[in-house]
């Protein structure tokens, strides 16, 4: 079976494709449910413009469980024979179904735009486009401006983009009546936390926790880094941005440069400077902050020292090499969950039972 298959694949390349697709025939006949088999199969019959054929085939290997590289192709080759036949629904419905099943669905979000454009729908078709170019590419420079990317791709029908993005604002913040502690700021995040943990969508009000990590009261030290450990995790999670970079916030929606952000650096340099004291005094939230950063840094395309162009690149990248580097390489289990609840000062009566 091999070598016919190897055979078949042979005659492919060298352009005799009729007769690779009547070796292809031949075996689908005696192995109909072998399922890389039916891949080739289909893929021959899309060569030789057999596309009723090779949609079937398609479907019934991807029914077969395909791995992903050929899954992926065969989504998209599906959706993109649908279309082509004029069959917008059927195009949609499988580039759909096939964007939920795989990780890399850059190609079928490019399928997807052109059958949004086919249906009249051009920014809908432009945003999908920006968002299979944004998911695929590894370029600096349009990692750098993913967000405005993607913010402009979405609204190209949008009258006068600029002034949508300004809001009234004054030069200085108007301080509210009361303002609240740095504790007290915590424990509101607190009383919210449970039961969804770094998986809500909650955020802490703004204020320089970074400068109280070394702070000389140990209930305002416990709450700053506390913070820090808590907005570093629900950012690893993708529940909430703890930390943007300054040229990405005018396309949030919102955005007021006269308000006052988290700035990475800060914490940076703060959770470096003072991590010996602190990995002593709060060793489970040490370890589950710098966890949730390593997997940050990780993901990132181009690293947190470049996603973030304000941040002192010697800085991180020195961070990286003294503490992130070494958890990742010794990486062990988190401890357990209760322990960093403890921690962070969490008390009974904030929970809802």
């Amino acid at each position: 079976m091999e070598n016919s298959l190897n055979h078949a694949l042979n005659l492919r390349r060298e352009g005799k494709l009729f007769e690779s697709h009547h070796i292809l025939e031949e075996m689908i006949s005696v192995d109909p449910e072998n399922v890389l088999l039916r891949y080739e199969y289909a893929w021959s019959c899309d060569i030789l413009a057999k596309d009723d054929e090779a949609i079937s085939s398609y479907k019934l290997a991807l029914k077969l469980g395909l791995p992903e590289p050929q899954a992926v192709n065969a989504y998209g080759q599906v959706g993109s024979l649908y279309r082509l036949q004029g069959c917008l629904e059927e195009a949609e419905h499988i580039l759909m179904s096939g964007m939920s099943k795989v990780q890399d669905d850059s190609l079928l979000k490019i399928h997807y735009a052109f059958t949004q454009y086919d249906f009249g729908d051009s920014e809908e078709a432009m945003r999908w486009m920006v968002e299979a170019l944004l998911s695929s590419t590894r370029k600096p420079e349009i990692l750098l401006n993913q967000r405005a990317i993607s913010y402009l791709g979405s609204n190209l029908d949008t009258q006068d983009i600029m002034g949508s993005l300004k809001g009234p604002f004054g030069d200085e913040i108007k301080a509210s009546e009361k303002e609240k502690s740095l504790i007290e700021k915590v424990e509101g995040v607190l009383k919210v936390f449970e039961p969804t943990y770094f998986h809500g969508a909650w955020t802490f009000e703004f204020h320089r926790y970074d400068l109280h990590f070394a702070d000389s009261d140990d209930q305002t030290r416990r709450a700053a880094f506390a913070a820090f450990s808590m907005m570093a995790g629900i950012w690893e999670t993708g529940s909430a941005t703890s930390f943007m970079p300054q040229h990405e916030r005018k396309y949030t929606g919102g955005f007021r440069p006269d308000k006052p952000y988290f700035e990475l650096n800060g914490y940076i340099a703060a959770f470096y400077s003072n991590y010996t004291a602190l990995e002593q005094e709060f060793p489970v939230m040490t370890v589950y902050a710098v966890a949730a950063l390593s997997a940050i840094d990780g993901r990132s395309k181009l690293g947190l020292e470049q996603d973030f162009p304000e941040m002192d690149p010697t800085l991180f990248q020195q961070f990286r090499k003294d503490i992130l580097m070494p958890y990742r390489q010794v990486k062990k289990k988190l401890p357990p969950f209760e322990d960093f609840l403890y921690e962070i000062g969490w008390n009974s009566s904030y929970s809802r039972w």
